[in-house]
């Protein structure tokens, strides 16, 4: 800049937009939507501009009917990452997992859905013990989990659009040995519509989408096993704010259809926002469950529990 070189600079995190730029252009949707020096702008209208709408609906929040227990874990362990983890989660709700990085909240989730190797410990499902040795026998037992990796372990990149959709169920669009085209195609145009994936056709590589739109293809790839357990970890890192309310507007729609949704998340403002109820964790072990609508329910308890410390 010092040189009287043009930058051009995208991000999606607004602190750096105020930290570094000059001027900043909104687009959505593909059309422009404003131009503007930024003193002349907040976060919160810069908000508004990109997504549509008012900072109070960056987290629209909805509520389902709270159901039994679907998922339930017991004295959870493993050597070194894991110490007498236990919770429970409800269909119809939001389950938010809380803490700091390192805290066991991935491990927790990795270790439910069959990915790590318990020692002891028992988990189950809608009341009956399970035996989840691998993510296979989660997948039997509808349990979904978008991992927080989504290039590395969430998509093949390489492939198409519609491939990575039907990747968790093969099997369920094969007619015998091959693949059921007709219905892949009409599954693939369904997520696409039902997601609002952007995309110019289910042949598009999914590695030239955006970050929001390949975290949707994982969600509709997890949709298309008909699960009724749905793990997110991390469903909103990496993507921009009107990405991030599409997630949430599909998590609501999960809960009003009476599924489990558990969400592990680093943003404490997502946590309060959208869990119906949250299980904080440290050093591998839970250190507080806290209700909406109880007296804990507030980032400071919640922060409290997460380094350490006790609520009374």
């Amino acid at each position: 800049k010092a040189k009287g070189v043009a930058i051009l600079f995208v991000s999606h995190k607004l602190e750096e937009l105020f930290e570094l730029c000059d001027r900043v252009t909104v687009m959505r949707d593909g059309e422009h939507i404003i131009t503007k020096d930024i003193g002349d702008l907040t976060e919160d209208s810069l908000i508004t501009a990109m997504v549509g709408r008012t900072l109070d609906n960056l987290y629209p929040k909805e509520f389902g009917r709270k159901g039994d227990v679907w998922l339930e874990a017991r004295n959870l362990n493993e050597a070194g990452v894991l110490h007498d983890v236990s919770f429970q989660a409800h269909a119809g709700q939001i389950t938010g997992f809380a803490g700091l990085v390192g805290a066991g909240r991935t491990e927790t989730m990795r270790a439910v859905f069959g990915a790590d190797k318990l020692d002891s410990g028992e988990v189950y499902v809608k009341g009956e013990k399970v035996s989840i040795r691998n993510p296979k026998d989660a997948i039997r037992r509808k349990i979904a989990f978008l991992t927080e990796d989504r290039k590395g372990q969430g998509l093949v990149l390489s492939l198409d659009v519609r491939t990575n959709l039907i990747l968790a169920n093969m099997k369920g669009f094969s007619n015998g040995p091959f693949l059921d085209k007709p219905k892949i195609e009409q599954s693939g145009r369904h997520n696409v519509e039902a997601l609002k994936i952007k995309t110019p056709s289910l042949d598009e590589v999914t590695a030239q989408l955006s970050g929001g739109n390949q975290q949707k293809v994982v969600i509709g790839k997890w949709m298309n096993i008909d699960a009724d357990i749905f793990i997110f970890d991390e469903p909103t890192r990496g993507i921009d704010v009107g990405a991030k309310i599409e997630v949430y507007r599909v998590m609501n729609d999960m809960v009003k259809a009476g599924k489990c949704v558990i969400m592990v998340s680093s943003e404490l403002p997502e946590i309060l926002a959208m869990s119906d109820h949250v299980v904080v964790m440290r050093g591998g072990r839970v250190m507080a469950n806290v209700e909406r609508g109880s007296a804990h329910f507030n980032s400071e308890d919640i922060m409290k529990a997460a380094w350490g410390g006790e609520l009374n």
